[in-house]
């Protein structure tokens, strides 16, 4: 769980607020208390995405609400909540200030996390949603994350398909040239696949 949180948190401190709260919102929580740190933690990347669209309708109620649930969990799993209630305070008390600046970043263990610097698990659960968030199709980045897992788990060394996913995510200069060929390589695969398959009908 750790690793695919920190994903979240990765995205959300570059500013994917959509596809924070879509990893954090898809993580099956391991106690009581991550439940609520996750449920907080998605719904507040909820009110950044509606904020910074200027959806001020009932934010103010939202970002209180979202206090309250991640209250007393200060530091839980190492994410610094007491920040996180502080922008929702703000947020609480002046909802267009989100218009006008972004929230803070989110720290763990005292740092913000880089997209550069998740690991596999991570950047594999975080892949589609990040791309749907920038306007990517994210059906090829779902079937290359598939790939990704399957020749991992395989034990295949020196996947492209690997590759290619923690480029997409982790490097914003090389992330097209990654969906490219992401998209490319994989339609090879699925047409060999076919083929294979086409033997034994």
């Amino acid at each position: 769980m750790q690793s695919v949180l920190l994903g979240g948190v990765a995205a959300f401190d570059a500013g994917r607020y959509a596809a924070a709260r879509d990893v954090w919102a898809s993580i099956e929580p391991d106690e009581a208390a991550d439940a609520r740190l996750l449920d907080g933690l998605s719904a507040f990347a909820d009110v950044a995405v509606r904020g910074r669209n200027s959806a001020f309708d009932g934010l103010a109620d939202r970002a209180a609400g979202v206090a309250e649930t991640l209250a007393e969990l200060d530091d839980h799993r190492g994410v610094d909540v007491d920040g996180v209630r502080e922008t929702l305070a703000a947020v609480a008390a002046d909802p267009e200030v989100l218009e006008r600046r972004r929230p803070e970043r989110v720290t763990v263990d005292g740092a913000p996390v880089a997209l550069a610097d998740l690991g596999l698990d991570a950047a594999l659960s975080l892949a589609v949603p990040l791309a749907d968030d920038l306007g990517y199709d994210p059906s090829p980045v779902a079937r290359a994350v598939d790939y990704a897992r399957a020749d991992r788990d395989s034990g295949e060394p020196g996947s492209q398909f690997v590759a290619f996913v923690w480029d997409f995510v982790g490097d914003a200069e090389a992330r097209p040239v990654a969906y490219r060929r992401l998209c490319e390589r994989g339609d090879r695969r699925e047409a060999r696949e076919r083929d294979v398959e086409g033997l034994f009908d």
